[in-house]
């Protein structure tokens, strides 16, 4: 009976093992993604001056068109150093990020959820 027990806790054990690195592995495949969305195009999609729509140029676009934007939307919430406190997400001017997105070629489908936006139907959201 015991080693029926042992064999059971120890399959339990390599399966939370298996779940706990395949939650790491996720988060980490898009790190490279939300790396190269910030120092590629950030400038067009951020809060702030100019507050004009500005097209992306081609390094932006050739990293959004290789991005895995689910998982990248579904990590917005970390945290970054600076501003201290800030995450991803409160940098972002989304009728920018829409708009960069669909320059791009890659549209997020309408009722999309991004972080904590949800893609509403029609033109863009102004600000």
């Amino acid at each position: 009976m015991r080693e029926s027990n042992m064999v059971g806790s120890c399959w339990l054990i390599l399966m939370m093992g298996m779940v706990i690195a395949t939650t790491f592995t996720a988060a980490e495949d898009c790190e490279i993604d939300l790396r190269g969305l910030q120092i590629e195009c950030l400038i067009y999609m951020h809060i702030g001056e100019p507050s004009t729509i500005i097209n992306p140029n081609k390094r932006c676009c050739d990293v959004i068109q290789q991005a895995n934007l689910p998982c990248c939307c579904a990590n917005l919430n970390r945290k970054i150093s600076y501003p201290p406190g800030s995450t991803i997400e409160d940098l972002l001017d989304w009728r920018k990020v829409l708009h960069v997105l669909n320059f791009c070629g890659k549209p997020l489908a309408v009722g999309t959820k991004c972080g904590s936006f949800t893609v509403p139907p029609g033109p863009p959201p102004k600000k």
